[in-house]
């Protein structure tokens, strides 16, 4: 038979490095600092400030029209009139308009994730003659800003070449966006390392397969922002899709039946009702899109713009 095993006493060592590793009640409490709370409280409070027009939004899309119109009608609606949506959707023709704001964002998302992506990489990773020329062009158009100044010209270089439709309206609103998503993208390749690109070329990629089987899968994070910014821009564009549907309404996008509606009025009487409901039938995209690619927006957005 073995002898029983007798515990040994513990060290001074032992017994301090035993008490160190075992948490107290006090170090999980963190202390309320008010300093924090009022800044919570400031920023909730500034929160609700500018949603408040959305709610309001909301609650008016469902109201009659006469407690709109109404000075004592409130806020909450007095009958829930669901169908201002329905009438939106079918009467004001917003499944056309809808449809048309779809076709024309991808396009202008697809095309301006590829061209700025490839312009941005080439500038880059290449030097290029004329390089800063090109480059201070790009930046004196963004701060000139002669997109209302060339729309004309735009449309009428569209119609020309046959290309005043929905696709015509895709490329004119792609060449007002892509010049600060080239820029965006181009310092977040200079941030990144080479020496993945560096055994792709060993390997035998070229300078597209490069870009398109290695830098490419790592721009996720600035692609996302430049998705949403691209997005919101042409989804939220009113002048080109205006100037594009003036001699047919069928190209009119979303946001143009929106404004349309109020002009379009039958009775001589804006449906306010049934504009804002169309109006919130416009955010739903944008608000998917955001909730999408949330994760990725600031990281792309902060390395996009402070590295290179």
């Amino acid at each position: 038979m073995t002898a029983p095993e007798t515990t040994r006493p513990l060290t001074v060592s032992q017994g301090e490095g035993l008490r160190q590793a075992q948490p107290t009640s006090r170090s999980r409490v963190k202390p309320v600092r008010p300093l924090s709370v009022l800044l919570q409280v400031i920023l909730v409070g500034a929160a609700l400030i500018m949603i408040s027009p959305l709610i309001f939004g909301l609650l008016a899309s469902v109201s009659p029209l006469d407690q709109i119109l109404s000075r004592n009608g409130g806020i909450l609606p007095r009958v829930w009139e669901w169908g201002n949506y329905a009438q939106a959707w079918t009467a004001a023709n917003f499944s056309r308009y809808f449809l048309n704001s779809l076709i024309v964002t991808a396009l202008v998302v697809v095309l301006d994730t590829l061209a700025s992506s490839m312009t941005g990489y080439v500038l880059a990773r290449r030097q290029l003659r004329g390089q800063r020329l090109l480059e201070g062009l790009y930046v004196g158009t963004l701060f000139v800003g002669l997109t209302t100044a060339t729309l004309y010209p735009q449309y009428v270089i569209a119609e020309a070449l046959g290309l005043d439709n929905l696709l015509g309206i895709a490329l004119v609103q792609l060449a007002g966006i892509m010049l600060v998503h080239i820029f965006l993208i181009k310092a977040f390749v200079i941030g990144l390392g080479t020496e993945m690109e560096d055994a792709a070329r060993v390997d035998g990629c070229g300078l597209f397969g490069t870009y398109w089987r290695v830098t490419f899968p790592m721009m996720r994070p600035i692609l996302a922002t430049t998705v949403i910014l691209g997005f919101q821009a042409s989804w939220n564009n009113y002048q080109v899709p205006l100037v594009f549907s003036l001699a047919a309404p069928d190209l009119r996008t979303l946001v143009v039946g929106v404004s349309a509606l109020q002009y379009d009025a039958s009775e001589g009487m804006t449906p306010y009702n049934t504009v804002l409901a169309g109006a919130n039938l416009a955010l739903v995209p944008i608000v998917v899109i955001f909730v999408l690619l949330q994760r990725h927006f600031v990281r792309g957005w902060t390395e996009g713009s402070v590295k290179g």
